[in-house]
């Protein structure tokens, strides 16, 4: 057995849960039946989760999936008629439950309840047409968690536009080229806002890009006030968009190229998204969900959506988490009576790192996700922050399939990093050949189309098989390294590709090496992630050209300045050549590794054997100072 269980849950807390109330409506005696059914009977399993979930159609489906288009273009809920829009706002119209609680950076804070939700996210709505949007337009969303951030995203899915979320601490060139690629006319932009105390400006990120009008909520600047189209809007009813229409548009990082936008559907997402957030965070009605993310990451969407679905209230906030106290988390926590709270590891080693002991109030589930876990930072979220008595939802999913592979949940017994197979996942490990395997690390991968899944990359059919369905054919692969172990266990080793995760947030090489290789003097250059103490993974660039006083912070601050300082590198380190095949293919991997003082594998496919050693006595050297 791998690890010692820490969390033992009564079997009054475990009947006590969502999940295992659903287990017992089926008329199973324990989770393992559930799970089991899950993965066998897959139409039974979904019309079950919509049943006890609330989800509601406007036209019933005819049928649960039709793969007859081949496994990797599976359709679900086939004929339906269904809206998210409608789902999280409309629907509870007339409730005056909180939907929404923020607060700002500055002190402003207070509640929407679903009755203003509605009217809100209607008026924007009518005001999103009478701007001449239509059915399958793509509507951008350049805005931190914040009210306004939610009500765009409900008005553009409740006319069946397609909203396109992007990370507000992202610079010019990352959202002109998911602009560009997503063909993005209208954007709704925050003009600035609060980060330690210091003005965030957004609105200089967007400005002048070619064809785009902006909906700005602040200053002016923009084609249009998004307070004022909230204000006059003529009220609109959620659109009978079918199950398989286009609602979100995530864009995940790649380990080439520009990054891809992965196409999530009203149908698939909201039922596996209402899936997961009851069953895994335990959300009721009476629940507040913070889950510290971003609208642009995967994670904002799903707990907003997912909350809100299930009749419970989002929290959302802009600032720093320390600042102006360094436990200003905590007092948001009581504040707003947060009872489930979504962390990354990341953050619990910052603070961790700062020494704090004070429990969370009124906690009742951690969610985290993002990374894989050590188990020091583990241990200190459960017996520090949670007191030894809160459980952790450990999830890890992805943007391409805005959901979960694997969860543990407060129904079941906790290690220190856990995951569990996710409900209705299919997932399995598999070695090189494409066999089975338990208790080896291996490839994560699902045996069967999911209805959350993206249903293709936008304008790139070819990459989206060659991506997620040729390792093993009629199988999606993940990307991740993970082992199963005791029955359904699981354990993540980070990515099996060369994708970064900075505290949770991916980006691919490519994205990075496009920057930097304009900047001039720059002939070449490799982007890889090297581990970090407090983020998880930090940014190493590898650039071989001119060798001029400055080029290595000017470097530096091209990626700051077109990715967002979340993305600085750690390491700039200059070159004679980078390593390379006879053939010309920049190898990553071996500076890498190189550089890190580790077994860099075979190299006699390299072109240059000495630049080797030369990493790895800059590394050792850089490495040294940084101590």
């Amino acid at each position: 057995m791998k690890g010692t269980f820490v969390y033992n849950p009564t079997e009054q807390q475990i009947e006590n849960t969502n999940i295992m109330r659903f287990a017992r409506k089926l008329g199973f005696s324990n989770l393992s039946e559930l799970y089991d059914m899950a993965d066998s009977r897959t139409e039974t399993f979904w019309k079950a989760v919509i049943e006890d979930t609330g989800i509601e159609f406007f036209t019933d489906f005819r049928k649960v999936f039709d793969e007859s288009g081949g496994k990797e273009w599976t359709k679900w809920f086939v004929g339906g008629s269904i809206n998210i829009a409608y789902n999280v706002s409309e629907k509870f119209k007339e409730s005056d439950n909180a939907a929404i609680k923020y607060e700002r950076e500055n002190g402003e804070k207070g509640t929407i309840t679903f009755r203003e939700l509605d009217q809100k996210v209607g008026k924007l709505a009518g005001s999103l047409l009478k701007l001449g949007i239509v059915k399958g337009d793509r509507i951008g969303i350049y805005m931190p968690l914040s009210p306004e951030s939610v009500i765009a995203m409900y008005a553009a899915m409740r006319i069946g536009a397609v909203a396109v979320p992007m990370f507000s601490g992202y610079g010019r060139e990352a959202i002109v080229s998911r602009v560009e690629d997503a063909g993005i006319r209208i954007m709704f932009v925050t003009s600035s806002f609060a980060r330690r105390g210091k003005k965030v400006d957004l609105l200089k990120n967007v400005q002048g890009i070619n064809g785009l009008k902006l909906i700005v909520h602040g200053e002016n600047g923009g084609n249009a006030s998004f307070t004022e189209l909230v204000e006059n809007g003529d009220y609109t009813v959620s659109a009978r968009t079918d199950s398989e229409d286009p609602a979100i548009m995530l864009y995940t990082s790649g380990t080439t190229g520009k990054p891809k936008g992965t196409v999530h559907v009203h149908g698939g997402a909201l039922i596996n998204i209402a899936k997961e957030v009851k069953y895994y965070t335990d959300m009721g009605k009476n629940d507040t969900m913070f889950w510290i993310s971003d609208p642009g990451w995967m994670m904002g969407p799903w707990a907003m959506i997912g909350a809100n679905a299930l009749g419970g209230s989002i929290f959302v906030y802009d600032g720093a988490l320390d600042y102006p106290v360094e436990k200003r988390l905590w007092e948001l926590i009581k504040n707003h009576n947060v009872t489930i709270l979504g962390v990354s590891p990341t953050l619990i080693r910052t603070f961790k790192a700062s020494g704090i002991d004070a429990p969370f109030e009124g906690i009742r589930c951690f969610g985290s996700t993002g990374e894989p876990w050590d188990t020091e930072s583990w241990m200190y979220l459960f017996d520090v922050l949670g007191n030894g008595k809160v459980p952790i939802c450990n999830i890890s999913g992805g943007t391409d399939i805005i959901g979960c592979f694997l969860a543990s949940h407060p129904a079941m017994r906790l290690k220190p990093k856990c995951l569990f197979k996710g409900l209705g996942m299919n997932v399995s490990v598999f070695d090189e050949s494409g066999r089975e395997i338990e208790n080896a690390i291996g490839y994560l991968v699902a045996k069967k189309h999911l209805p959350s899944m993206t249903r293709g990359l936008w304008n790139a059919k070819d990459k989206y098989l060659q991506t997620y369905w040729s390792r093993f054919p009629g199988v999606w692969f993940h990307g991740d390294w993970a082992e199963e172990v005791d029955g359904g266990y699981f354990y993540l080793y980070g990515r099996a590709d060369d994708v970064i995760k900075i505290a949770g947030k991916r980006v691919g090489p490519g994205e990075i090496e496009d920057i930097v290789s304009k900047v001039d003097g720059v002939k070449e250059c490799a982007a890889t992630g090297i581990p970090d103490a407090t983020k998880g993974e930090a940014i190493a660039i590898f650039l071989s050209g001119e060798k001029r006083i400055g080029i290595e912070e000017e470097v530096r601050k091209t990626v700051e300045r077109n990715l967002g300082k979340p993305f600085s590198p750690k390491f700039v380190v200059m070159l004679d050549n980078l390593p390379k095949t006879r053939n010309g293919k920049i190898m990553r991997r071996i500076a890498r590794n190189a550089f890190l003082g580790q077994d860099y594998g075979d190299t006699s496919s390299l072109e240059d054997q000495s630049v080797v050693e030369t990493i790895r006595s800059i590394g050792k050297k850089m490495k040294g100072e940084e101590h």
